[in-house]
């Protein structure tokens, strides 16, 4: 350590480079031509990439059809693909006339047959994998992905934000503080060739540029936080914050809040806090990385004794962008975020993608709302237009003919065998790039209110929610969820169907029967079918409960849990459809 410390001084960050080297095991010569090499190689993807996109966009509807044919031909011997006649198929009609819209449930057996080892059922005999999706259905839910497939899709989407990123962040890249959980193997143990790899992640690559230590799976959630946290904030020269959700980040600076004092006095001495119950390997490990610094401990304290607003400028000065997945579920969490620890830094969504696969990639990182042009050689996207998406198989368009400024659900025939498959996703064509459309999320079918068929999107009901909030006499919405009363049966407290809604506020302890009502009354306001069903008696009134903040990462952790999905693979849950989920939040209601 004191040999560490020296070299500080008189070296600076060469020796500190030099002396990480000889502790690696690797010359110096090698680790510079190893990071010159990375960086040359990652330059030279970066344009690759971005070409080849340029390229497919330009004539966007002749690639999605080549794009088609080639999947069919690939999975022409398949079992499925013998059933629905793949290699009678010559274009994109006659797979329309041939082939049914499909969902998760229509794979189901086929998957199953794929996890006891069957081959050649919906992928041909080669390298697969299976991929956790971010589902909370309280069972395990998985989709086949080829290996080969998540790399080429994985360049494709991350080396083309990466090239943009460092087009409008210069230097941005250099130093990123990157926060995330392990994955919790115990729960695919049985499963054959599980992978936990998301799209949702740029970070396969990004961990050679990270300043926060990787955690083990054996660490509990205290000791990732914790140790990620910690080595964040010993770096003044963080230029980058990326999780895969907002949800993570806020729960970044919510434990920050708590554990600050300790974290700076770790900093000043050198050695993690000794309540710590990490393996004493981990800890020797992570102790010879966290340098004694009492000069970076007394400005981090100041900081910190002057508020939390705008906080992530002032303890990084060099920080450029914050990159998460910021949309849908995620808005609000963003929105809190931007107003308080974040204020003056930009948020970058890079990729729209899911367990299926890269749907588009965000070309616009200077604009606050998030938009992702379709990405046409990731697979064949088909679109159903909005006002039909409740029939079973209603009719589809292709990308050339969608219209902007109308919303469709999306559907997927990807390369892993799940044809014309309904993710469930509604987007908004918001314009062109070239000849792909340039897409918005707005919410998951999943996620719809509907006990009478009056169906109200997550993203009504969150808008509507917020506008009641104003009428709260100092409230501040700081987390939510919701639910149909019938998911609880009997426990639900009503004998009408009704929503109940589970809230964080601050500012307030307690809202009256009168405030709470104002609820059910903006519903009301906002949408005619809902308030016809109050009037005839056939909707209870909107009950109202609260909760801590706290309550709401129990909720994540649990549909983890239930999923099998990685924690930070979970998207917050807002309209729950599950009796486990809702039990839940039931037993942690305050008032």
């Amino acid at each position: 350590m004191l040999i560490l410390i020296i070299s500080t001084l008189f070296l600076g960050s060469i020796g500190i480079i030099y002396l990480l080297v000889i502790w690696k095991g690797w010359t110096l010569e090698g680790w510079l031509s190893k990071f010159r090499r990375q960086r040359c190689l990652c330059a030279l993807s970066k344009q690759k990439q971005r070409q080849i996109l340029e390229r497919d966009t330009k004539n966007a509807q002749g690639t999605q059809e080549m794009l088609l044919l080639e999947i069919l031909q690939k999975l022409v011997d398949t079992e499925r693909g013998k059933e629905y006649h793949f290699n009678e198929i010559k274009d994109v009609s006659s797979f329309k006339s041939v082939h049914p819209l499909t969902r998760y449930h229509h794979y189901k057996d086929y998957i199953d047959r794929m996890l006891q080892g069957e081959d050649n059922i919906l992928l041909p005999s080669e390298p697969f994998t299976f991929v956790a999706t971010a589902g909370t259905s309280g069972s395990c839910t998985v989709v086949p992905a080829k290996t080969s497939i998540i790399n080429e899709n994985f360049l494709q989407g991350t080396m083309v934000c990466l090239e943009v990123i460092q087009n409008i962040f210069p230097g941005a890249l250099e130093n990123v503080a990157r926060f995330h959980f392990p994955a919790n193997q115990n729960k695919f143990e049985t499963l054959k060739n599980f992978s936990t790899w998301s799209y949702a992640s740029s970070s396969l690559f990004l961990k050679d540029m990270c300043c926060t230590p990787t955690p083990l799976p054996s660490m509990t959630h205290h000791e990732v936080m914790y140790t990620q946290i910690l080595f964040a904030l010993k770096d003044p020269c963080v230029t980058v914050l990326e999780a895969n959700f907002s949800w993570i980040l806020r729960e970044v600076f919510s434990f920050m809040e708590s554990n600050w004092e300790t974290m700076v006095t770790d900093i000043q001495r050198g050695y993690l806090n000794t309540d710590l119950k990490i393996p004493q390997e981990i800890r020797r490990h992570l102790e010879a990385c966290l340098i004694q610094d009492s000069n970076r401990a007394a400005d981090l304290k100041t900081q910190f004794e002057n508020g939390f607003c705008g906080l992530a400028k002032r303890i990084w000065p060099k920080l450029q962008v914050v990159m998460a997945v910021g949309s849908g579920s995620s808005e609000l969490d963003t929105q809190i975020l931007k107003n308080t620890v974040c204020q003056g830094i930009p948020f970058y969504s890079p990729t729209y993608c899911s367990a299926e696969g890269l749907i588009g990639v965000n070309l616009w990182p200077e604009n606050a709302a998030s938009r992702y042009v379709l990405c046409p050689r990731s697979a064949f996207f088909e679109f159903i237009p909005l006002g039909i998406c409740k029939a079973e198989q209603p009719d589809t368009v292709c990308l050339q003919d969608v219209q902007v400024g109308e919303a469709y659900e999306l559907v997927m025939t990807n390369r892993a065998g799940l044809c014309r498959y309904r993710l469930g996703d509604v987007v908004r064509v918001a314009d062109f790039h070239n000849q792909s459309p340039i897409l918005e999320f707005l919410y998951r079918r999943s996620q719809t209110l509907s006990v009478r068929g009056e169906c109200i999107s997550e993203d009504e009901f969150y808008k509507t929610l917020l506008y009641t909030v104003k009428l709260w006499p100092g409230a501040t919405l700081l987390n939510y969820c919701c639910l149909e009363s019938g998911i609880l049966g009997p426990f639900s407290g009503g004998s009408d169907m009704h929503y109940e809604v589970f809230v964080a506020l601050k500012g307030v302890r307690d809202l009256s029967e009168e405030q709470r009502y104002k609820l059910d009354q903006a519903l009301q306001d906002h949408f005619p079918i809902y308030k016809s069903f109050r009037f005839k008696g056939s909707i209870g009134p909107v009950r109202v409960h609260l909760v801590s903040y706290q309550s709401f990462f129990k909720l994540l952790v649990l549909a983890a849990s239930l999923s099998g999905a990685p924690l930070d693979h979970i998207q917050p849950p807002r309209t729950l459809k599950y009796k486990n989920l809702a039990e839940s939040m039931q037993k942690q209601v305050l008032s």
